[in-house]
């Protein structure tokens, strides 16, 4: 995480060679999902509030109390701007309004559209294509959802909508893209979706990069898909099958929108039958034996190659 003194977020990316796992910031969809603020839906976080504020993003170790001595304000003030109980623990990643008192409110010599809006987190669903960006006006894109892509809005800013990615930071698209509910999401229920998945799974597999491929391959010298996934999960106490069209028939069934870090993702070849398998890494990513690349790399699972093959995931 980096500490963005306003709404910027820094995003690394996932290189698709035979190198290191990197972590990319991505949308968070129904399968989990940051910190909640207690306040009206669209007011502004105190009633008659008219300074400035940031957005800060909490990092490891943080409190209020440090928080509040960088800024140079009351560490209660931070707690009644969030609604924050004295037990409230921070969210590594989340968002914190931090008041600014005396100076003038963001809004002021713009249009109030402009002054963002934190929010109780929603369930929300994308109703057409549009592009999630790190700024309401622009920035990097981050992601671009497809039609019935689910996502979780916690802020607005104008004619966009601030939705929450998977390592906790704000992401905007336009709001016409975007049809929000009226369900919330308690804090509880959005730390575990954040913190969801079985990332030990990912990193055994991970430490594989960079291995040789071959068919029906043996470690130390090479591996195949398959071997991969058996012994990633077996570093972490899951025995599996050696095939991937064995491997298919253990353990539960996945929806591609509820796909977590180390779901399995199995696909079939030209005749139909099963015969690639990988790692769900995050982000529309999985690591897999890959024999195109010639080693064990990551790609998109919405590569057209890989997509078109995709016949299902499964869970254990």
């Amino acid at each position: 995480m980096h500490f963005n003194h306003g709404m910027g977020n820094r995003m690394t990316r996932v290189s698709t060679k035979c190198v290191g796992l990197a972590a990319q910031a991505s949308i968070v969809v129904l399968a989990g999902l940051v910190l909640f603020c207690g306040v009206a839906w669209g007011e502004p976080l105190i009633a008659g509030w008219d300074g400035a504020y940031e957005i800060y993003q909490v990092q490891p170790g943080d409190t209020v109390e440090n928080i509040a001595a960088r800024f140079g304000i009351s560490p209660d003030l931070i707690r009644s701007f969030n609604a924050l109980s004295g037990s409230s623990e921070l969210v590594t990643g989340g968002d914190l309004a931090v008041p600014l008192p005396g100076l003038p409110a963001k809004g002021a010599p713009q249009a109030p559209s402009a002054v963002v809006r934190m929010l109780p987190p929603r369930y929300a669903v994308v109703t057409k294509p549009g592009r999630i960006m790190s700024k309401p006006e622009g920035g990097k894109l981050h992601y671009e959802p497809t039609a019935g892509t689910p996502v979780v809005v916690k802020a607005e800013q104008g004619a966009h909508w601030g939705v929450v990615m998977v390592n906790g930071s704000i992401g905007w698209i336009d709001k016409t893209c975007v049809e929000v509910s009226n369900e919330t999401i308690s804090p509880e229920s959005l730390k575990a979706m954040l913190r969801g998945g079985r990332q030990d799974i990912v990193q055994a597999a991970a430490q594989y990069l960079g291995t040789p491929y071959r068919y029906g391959g043996s470690l130390p010298a090479d591996m195949d898909c398959s071997l991969l996934v058996q012994v990633a999960y077996g570093a972490c106490g899951i025995r599996l099958p050696r095939t991937a069209a064995a491997q298919f028939e253990v353990g539960n069934s996945v929806n591609y929108n509820e796909l977590q870090p180390g779901d399995r993702l199995y696909f079939i070849n030209r005749s139909g039958h099963i015969s690639h398998t990988g790692i769900y890494t995050d982000n529309g990513q999985f690591i897999h034996a890959s024999s195109r690349q010639g080693c064990v790399a990551v790609d998109l699972l919405s590569d057209p190659f890989y997509w078109s093959r995709f016949i299902g995931a499964r869970r254990s």
